[in-house]
C-alpha cells in the first residue's frame, strides 16, 4: 500500500508540471493573490505494469495563475476493484484546514466530471503542522487530556473522533451524506515547537502551540 500512496504522490507532483497532459479548466479566485487563478483538471496515465494498475483513473486538480502552479494541489483516485474514491491533498506551505475544505468544495464540480463521489472512501491531508488551526486545537486539547505523553494509535482514533477536526470534516462529509469510521496517522508522535521550522520554515511561529500532533498526514477512513 504505501508503494501505492508513493507512486500516486509521484503522479500528483508531476503532473501539474506536464504542459503535454491534457486539461480542462474553470475560472476560480485563490486567496490573496492578485492574478486571475484557474482551476485544471490533469489526467494521470497509469502504468498497468506497476502497482499504480490497481486503480482505474487517476486526476489531479491544481490551479493555475498566469505562468505559474499553485501550492496547493488534490489527487483523486478510483480503485478498480470497487469502484471507491480516494480525495488526497498535496501542499507544500501551510494553509488553515477551514481554507483548504474550502478549496476542497470549489474543485467539486469539476471532480464530479470524472468520479462518483457517492463513492468516496478516503481522504487524506497533510500533517496537522500544515494547518495553523488545526495545530492549535488539536494540541490544545490533546494536551488537556494527556498532557505531553505519547498514546496509542487507538486512544488517537478516539481523540481525533471527538475532536475539533472531526467536526470539520464531519461537516464536508454530510454533503455526501457520509460519516467518519475511523481516523490513522502513520508513524504518529508528538513534534515539538522548536523542530516545526523544518516543515513550515518561513512562518510566523508565534501564536503556534509548544508540540503538535504529527506524522505521515491524517487519513479519514470514511462510512460506506
Amino acid at each position: 500500500m504505501k508503494s501505492v500512496i508513493i507512486s500516486i504522490l509521484s503522479l500528483v507532483l508531476l503532473s501539474c508540471n506536464n504542459s503535454n497532459q491534457s486539461k480542462d479548466t474553470i475560472a476560480s479566485d485563490f486567496e490573496k493573490n492578485p492574478i486571475d487563478t484557474v482551476l485544471v483538471k490533469i489526467e494521470n496515465k497509469l502504468n498497468k505494469s506497476y502497482e499504480v494498475g490497481f486503480y482505474s483513473k487517476s486526476f489531479t486538480y491544481c490551479w493555475i495563475a498566469g505562468p505559474d502552479t499553485l501550492d496547493f494541489k488534490i489527487g483523486m483516485t478510483e480503485h478498480v476493484r470497487d469502484s471507491s474514491v480516494q480525495l488526497r491533498v498535496f501542499h507544500r506551505n501551510p494553509i488553515l484546514f477551514s481554507k483548504a475544505l474550502d478549496k476542497i468544495n470549489e474543485s467539486l464540480p469539476l471532480i464530479e466530471q470524472d468520479f462518483n463521489l457517492e463513492k468516496l472512501g478516503y481522504l487524506h491531508f497533510e500533517s496537522p503542522i500544515f494547518y495553523k488551526d488545526m495545530t492549535v486545537e488539536l494540541s490544545k486539547s490533546y494536551e488537556n487530556q494527556f498532557g505531553k505523553k505519547n498514546i496509542s494509535y487507538k486512544q488517537l482514533n478516539v481523540f481525533l473522533m471527538n475532536s475539533w477536526l472531526e467536526k470539520k470534516v464531519g461537516t464536508f462529509l454530510n454533503q455526501f451524506t457520509k460519516s467518519t469510521r475511523r481516523y490513522a496517522i502513520e508513524k504518529f508522535h508528538l513534534l515539538e515547537k522548536e523542530n516545526y521550522k523544518q516543515y513550515i520554515p518561513n512562518s510566523d511561529l508565534s501564536d503556534y502551540p509548544s508540540f503538535t500532533i504529527h506524522g505521515m498526514g491524517v487519513s479519514v477512513i470514511i462510512n460506506e
